[in-house]
């Protein structure tokens, strides 16, 4: 029997409700910890963006610096008004110059002073006619950068460099080049210019400059330019240190760096025409070759003299000599082997001058300026210093890859055009490479791939070739030019200066002409003068004054020795250097006025092509002013400074 119930289960069950919330806090966690790291990142891509805008704005200042360097080499490369954005002397500071003044290193540095001669400012007016960033580089402390980066002397933290452009011409350059850049509310700008010596290093023993000059530019990015909030965010500085040309001192209008064969016309003027190994000139020496002044026995470096005494100043001065025509003052010719063509007498001979001199002779039949078996150099252009120059993008400067035939392309790309096409009337530095892009191998006989020099360039009257102002370097079998007329270009040329030495000089009236006829005017006065408008020169013999405008100059009380000959104007297929690695062929009737270098000799093409010597190319004074090309290339680069 039952008598009553009970709980079957005494477990007591909860509600629940102490766990109320706890979903909750669990989700504000998580959502504070997401925005944690939402905050994070977004930090982080701040930061990024931030280290992004620094990097931008770094590297914009760097380019406006390099910009500036290049800006300031072409004031070295076209010095005058006509340059773009050249200083005048009044846009510079000149007087922080700061340098050595007894060449001794241990020693203080000296600020320099104007006008005072032992340590003048740079270009100073009263000890040198040249303006600034114009030649002489090197000639004299006037003349050369010889100051040193601001700061680098203690005891001058403010002085150094021998020029600063100063703050208006920089606003100028600032306008002119960076208006607005990269917007208006922050822009880039030039806020320091300055130039001083290049870097020196001790070779051999003696210290070294390595160029012309070093530039220096700081550069800026600046927020708010021209308010008062206007602040600095960017600053680099950019140094380039810039050299000459390096045009390796061809002495000579032809010269073979082997064999020489040229039967036709000998006509090589105004200096030496070589061969490194054996020579083949025409047999009619009176005919064809050129008369000259005398030189010593087997000595092409000496003029003539002996005990009596007789030498080049007697010898002008000799009733046979004075007042009558020399063919050619300058002009001679030098063979390392033999002279396989000389006329008998004297020829069969091994003597190195066949022709010595029999004092005083005369100006139609005197050929002692002839030579043989003698030690001759040949100018070397380094393949890839020449290819690298014209590859560094420096205005100016060109690099041609071979196509097919005599065409080429510009830096490898576009289309293809022909040599002349490319050439015809314009200045500059051309390189025109191999066929397989690698230093020039093998014989101009060869084919591909035992030479890979390029086919043979070969320019026709039909081609209406202008010529080509600067230097060529070409990588061709052969080079020539065939045909007269329709090519070349009307051009000023200018003949060497008077010959000198010890016991005097020889004054000459020039004939203003490519003719043979220079009159020896011993004590005679032969005043004349050349303007050459194009390039603003006047050329001037014999001359008290001779100014540089249109004003005619005047004549001297007694003969002067001319440093530069008579300047006359005449058609020309160069006006600069040309080298091919293989040869070239003595066709055609060109003038070619400087120098032409055949790495492979030179060939008989039965023709008369003349070639005149450019004196400035061992002057130092090359390229000449008009030439409209490079006088200086950057040799060096520091960036991000």
């Amino acid at each position: 029997m039952i008598r009553g119930s009970g709980q079957m289960n005494g477990r007591k069950v909860c509600s629940g409700k102490g766990e109320q919330g706890s979903a909750l806090i669990i989700a504000t966690l998580v959502t504070v910890i997401l925005a944690l790291l939402g905050l994070s990142y977004l930090m982080m891509a701040q930061t990024e963006s931030t280290i992004a805008e620094n990097e931008r704005n770094a590297a914009t200042a760097m380019y406006v610096a390099e910009a500036g360097a290049r800006l300031v080499t072409g004031w070295f490369n076209d010095p005058t008004s006509t340059g773009y954005l050249v200083p005048t002397v009044g846009n510079v500071d000149r007087t922080l110059r700061l340098c050595e003044n007894d060449d001794n290193p241990r020693t203080a540095r000296v600020q320099r002073v104007s006008g005072e001669a032992t340590k003048p400012i740079y270009k100073d007016s009263t000890l040198t006619p040249s303006p600034i960033f114009d030649r002489p580089y090197r000639s004299d402390n006037a003349n050369t950068f010889l100051g040193v980066e601001t700061g680098a002397d203690a005891g001058f933290p403010t002085a150094g460099p021998d020029l600063v452009v100063g703050a208006a011409h920089l606003t100028t350059i600032n306008n002119t080049l960076f208006p607005n850049f990269p917007k208006p509310d922050l822009r880039a700008r030039i806020s320091r210019i300055e130039v001083y010596s290049p870097p020196l290093a001790t070779i051999g023993g003696s210290l070294t400059r390595l160029g012309v000059a070093t530039i220096k530019v700081t550069a800026g990015v600046f927020m708010y330019p021209g308010t008062v909030n206007e602040r600095q965010i960017a600053t680099r500085v950019v140094k380039a240190v810039v050299n000459e040309v390096p045009v390796p001192g061809p002495v000579g209008p032809l010269q073979s760096c082997a064999d020489m064969s040229y039967n036709g016309a000998f006509e090589i003027h105004w200096g030496s025409g070589s061969a490194l190994a054996a020579a083949s000139p025409p047999s009619n020496v009176d005919g064809k070759v050129a008369t000259g002044l005398p030189y010593a026995l087997n000595d092409p470096g000496t003029y003539y003299s002996d005990a009596t005494p007789h030498n080049l100043g007697t010898w002008a001065a000799d009733p046979a000599i004075n007042n009558a025509k020399i063919e050619d003052p300058w002009f001679k010719f030098i063979s390392g082997g033999s002279i396989t063509s000389l006329p008998s007498p004297p020829a069969p001979t091994t003597n190195p001058q066949p022709y010595p001199v029999t004092y005083p002779g005369n100006g139609q039949t005197s050929h002692s300026n002839i030579f043989q078996n003698t030690v001759i150099n040949c100018p070397a252009f380094d393949y890839s210093l020449w290819k690298s120059i014209a590859q560094g993008g420096n205005r100016g400067n060109f690099y041609y890859s071979w196509d097919h035939d005599d065409y080429f392309k510009l830096d490898g790309t576009g289309a293809a055009q022909k040599f002349g096409t490319i050439t015809s009337n314009r200045s500059g530095i051309f390189f025109f490479d191999t066929q397989d892009a690698q230093p020039p191998r093998g014989l101009y006989s060869d084919t591909y791939p035992t030479t890979n020099l390029t086919p043979d360039i070969h320019i026709t009257s039909s081609d209406s070739w202008m010529g080509v102002v600067g230097f060529a370097y070409l990588n061709a079998a052969s080079f020539y030019t065939t045909g007269v007329g329709s090519i070349g270009t009307t051009r000023t040329i200018i003949p060497p200066g008077e010959p000198f030495d010890g016991s005097g000089f020889v004054n000459l009236q020039y004939p203003g002409d490519l003719s043979d006829n220079y009159i020896v005017r011993s004590g005679t006065v032969s005043h004349q003068e050349f303007w050459d408008a194009a390039a603003g020169i006047r050329y001037c013999t014999d001359a008290a004054t001779c100014p540089q405008n249109a004003t005619p100059g005047t004549a001297a009380a007694t003969p002067q020795r001319d440093d530069t000959g008579l300047a006359f104007q005449t058609t020309t297929v160069l006006d600069g250097v040309m080298y091919n690695s293989g040869t070239f062929t003595a066709s055609g009737n060109a003038v070619y006025f400087g120098s032409f270098v055949a790495q492979q000799g030179v060939l008989d093409g039965s023709g008369n092509p003349a070639f005149y010597f450019d004196e400035s190319l061992v002057k130092g004074n090359w390229p000449r002013k008009g030439m409209n090309m490079p006088r200086v290339i950057v040799s060096s680069w520091q960036t991000g400074l």
